[in-house]
């Protein structure tokens, strides 16, 4: 640690608070652990909870770690990167913070700024200006998803937001395992909530769509039913019920099929930790269409009454079920946490054991410069490959380490070219061009983070704008073959995008010349 700091993060928050705000604080500190940096833990009083509360025992669980420590407020400390949870607490606390500097200010917004109903939760303007004068600089503004970012911009674009979202990490727990079939003879239905109004529909018709009371299923309820036994008059017999914190959520979730999450219309999640576990445990999730925009074709999305048809379409057809497992425990595996590691590192807090990438042993951006012998490639393809492209691929993946993403619209495409993992293009996910945009970069820098390629091919027509942005300044080799664009007045940005590889093949090269560009790269 240089001189100058006392720690490399601060992380910051109210840590009485139970659920996901504390769960992903305790996530990002072990990660933070892990990799050898320092954390000091600074717990600030909120108006968040008007309980009287002990500490989230996921803060309590990471209080032992190596290099951790815990601070008050009035300690003086200066950090790389402070990191404060709900922007509620940094406006709403009486505690002077005057003794904590950092070079960075990162302000997590973890929860909506306005809700469905149009009600504010915080005040952006006021709370920008109160860290601007508390630490005399600006806040990084980081919403932790799309639904969040949203409601943000909704309430003012004056303030300045991260470029990507902080999204939540989440260490895949080796217990989880790939599933082989169902764990009983009917479905098994599960939730796992805390017991609050907002996480139920809000009335009992549509809780018994979702979680039926029926001989045909069995549903199990992690997180207590008080507020369905309210609005349905009474619990279903069928039932079985666990109250919030009565069974470890890894064990739950291995006894259920299906994670079925339907709550209060007024709701909007912010990021849904207790999907993402779901996802993780290969439970197939069905969740409010809304949701869509951040867990992709990861999850199954409905409204109450269409939730037991969706249920009974994948019980009928376990591959399909096993398939969308699959896909589930795929995506949660990208939110690792290397990815908080490598945003800590772009703010000047990285690993002393990280050793800098020596640009000189790759190519730069014009295409000059040698290179090592690659031993890493990702294959991004979009649309339609050609016959003779695809011979190249199948014969060019003996050669190293060899992962292949493919964008489309009918998934049969994984299972037929043996792809290591499919992105619903953006019709199929009937997004618009520019949120798609935003979700498909964030599944390729995931992948980028991950794999550490040496060289990226894409092989498809124009090139999603996503994908260009993610790439610039990549110290890879880029490589594009060109499939057909039949677009005549794409000339000019065929032009621009050209730009942005080092290497171009048209897909109708010879097969010698396709073999000789990939053995060029891949050797």
């Amino acid at each position: 640690m240089s001189p100058d700091y006392d720690v490399d993060v601060i992380q910051m928050s109210d840590f009485r608070l139970p659920g996901g705000t504390t769960s992903s604080i305790a996530e990002e500190v072990r990660a933070q652990s892990a990799a050898g940096l320092s954390t000091a833990l600074v717990h600030v009083a909120g108006a968040v909870t008007n309980y009287p509360l002990g500490w989230s025992a996921h803060i309590r669980g990471a209080l032992d770690l190596p290099n951790v420590r815990l601070c008050t407020p009035h300690t003086r400390l200066r950090a790389k990167v402070l990191v404060i949870r709900h922007p509620t607490v940094l406006l709403s606390t009486r505690i002077s913070l005057e003794s904590i500097q950092a070079d960075h200010i990162v302000l997590v917004a973890n929860h909506a700024a306005i809700d469905a109903a149009g009600t504010q939760h915080y005040d952006m303007a006021a709370t920008d200006a109160k860290a601007r004068a508390t630490f005399g600089k600006a806040p990084i503004w980081s919403p932790i998803g799309p639904v969040v970012r949203g409601t943000m911009l909704e309430q003012t674009q004056d303030i300045p937001l991260r470029e990507t979202d902080w999204f939540n990490i989440f260490n895949f727990p080796e217990a989880f395992e790939q599933r082989t079939g169902f764990v009983e003879d009917r479905p098994v239905i599960g939730r796992h909530s805390r017991p609050q109004r907002g996480k139920w529909p809000d009335n009992g018709e549509d809780i018994l769509a979702a979680y039926p009371d029926s001989p045909d299923y069995r549903v199990r309820i992690l997180g207590g039913a008080q507020i369905a036994q309210r609005l349905i008059g009474h619990v279903p017999k069928s039932w079985e019920v666990v109250p919030f914190g009565g069974e470890d959520p890894t064990k739950f979730l291995r006894r259920i099929d299906f994670w079925v999450y339907m709550h209060h219309p007024d709701l909007k999640e912010a990021f849904g930790r207790a999907a993402m576990e779901s996802l993780a445990a290969g439970c197939v999730a069905i969740m409010p269409p809304y949701m869509e925009e951040l867990f992709g074709d990861a999850a199954l999305y409905a409204q109450p009454q269409q939730v037991r048809a969706l249920i009974d379409d994948y019980t009928v057809d376990k591959e399909k079920f096993l398939d969308q497992s699959r896909r589930a425990q795929d995506f949660a595996r990208s939110f690792s946490p290397q990815m908080h590691i490598d945003r800590l590192a772009e703010l000047g807090a990285a690993p002393r054991h990280r050793q800098p990438i020596d640009e000189s042993a790759h190519c730069d951006d014009t295409g000059g410069g040698s290179r090592p012998a690659p031993r890493r490639t990702l294959l991004v393809t979009v649309g339609p490959q050609s016959a003779q492209t695809l011979d190249a691929f199948a014969k060019a993946r003996g050669i190293g380490e060899f992962v292949w993403a493919s964008v489309g619209d009918d998934t049969r495409t994984k299972q037929e070219q043996d792809v290591s993992l499919f992105v619903s293009s953006a019709r199929r996910m009937n997004m618009d061009d520019e949120d798609w945009n935003d979700y498909f970069a964030a599944r390729l820098e995931g992948l980028l983070r991950r794999i550490r390629p040496d060289r990226v091919i894409y092989s498809g027509g124009l090139p999603p704008q996503s994908l260009t942005a993610s790439l610039t300044g990549a110290p890879v080799e880029k490589v594009w073959i060109r499939q057909l664009i039949d677009d005549p007045e794409a000339g000019d940005q065929t032009i621009r995008s050209a730009l942005s590889f080092h290497t171009i093949v048209d897909f109708d090269a010879s097969a010698h010349h396709l073999q000789s560009i990939l053995r060029g790269v891949s050797e």
